[in-house]
């Protein structure tokens, strides 16, 4: 004899179906919460360095120092170099350290404070092997939003044997440690990013400026690639960004 298969009806009641309705609802809660935590923990900090240059020391004279510029300088000279650091990225840092290191052949001194003393440490990039021997200064930045850059200016004047018969190429390091900064620089998608120049509006403009307004309401933000910049320049290490600049002090000339 061959037994049919017979219908099963299942029948549910009020309480299964509010199970049902938690499961689901606890199942839409855990993805929202986990995808927020999973973009939160997405964004960091990123960096952008500028460095400007004045060869007589004359914060007037301050002009932007290209990577491909290699200036000259003399011995008896001082002159001034100004380091700033921007925050590209969509997420403040409290933890920035800014380290600027030179070779100790330079008497080196923060133009806000001239009386303080660098500290002293072994460095293979910011000095010549094999002693390696550099002065630095670390000053820490202590809230480095979105979109906000950190300056900062030393004044620095060649200490060194004055008598050399040929130029002398130096190099300076600018290195900054975070430890939120990645291993690559950049990211693989694009992210919500602060913008690049935060626009002003003069007494008697319309505030906010027009060019920030947007259906009614500021857009500050904007769709683009977290990464280090100068793009291909900078040397990206996990929680360290590195940076520098060549120049050449001249021989003394003998009257």
């Amino acid at each position: 004899m061959i037994l049919n298969a017979l219908p099963v009806t299942v029948e549910r009641d009020g309480w299964d179906w509010l199970l049902y309705g938690l499961s689901v609802i606890a199942t839409v809660t855990a993805t929202i919460a986990f995808s927020v935590w999973a973009l939160e923990l997405r964004r960091r900090p990123e960096i952008r360095f500028q460095w400007r240059f004045s060869p007589d020391g004359d914060p007037a004279k301050l002009d932007l120092w290209q990577p491909d510029y290699v200036p000259e300088v003399s011995p008896a000279q001082a002159f001034l170099v100004e380091v700033a650091i921007q925050n590209t990225g969509d997420k403040a840092s409290s933890g920035t350290l800014l380290n600027f290191v030179v070779p100790t052949c330079f008497d080196l001194r923060q133009d806000s404070k001239p009386e303080a003393e660098p500290y002293v440490a072994k460095n293979d990039t910011a000095a010549p092997p094999p002693e390696n021997d550099v002065v630095f200064f670390a000053p820490q930045v202590e809230l480095w939003t979105p979109g906000n850059w950190f300056f900062t200016k030393y004044r620095l004047r060649y200490s060194g044997d004055g008598q050399h018969d040929q130029p002398l190429q130096v190099r300076l390091l600018l290195d900054v440690s975070d430890s939120r900064f990645n291993g690559r620089g950049q990211r693989w998608l694009p992210s919500i990013l602060p913008p690049s120049a935060i626009y002003g509006a003069s007494a008697g403009m319309p505030w906010p400026p027009a060019s920030m307004k947007h259906k009614g309401r500021i857009t500050a933000w904007r769709i683009g690639w977290a990464r280090s910049e100068p793009h291909e320049r900078v040397l990206c290490w996990p929680a360290d960004r590195r940076d520098i600049r060549d120049l050449t002090v001249m021989p003394v000339k003998n009257a």
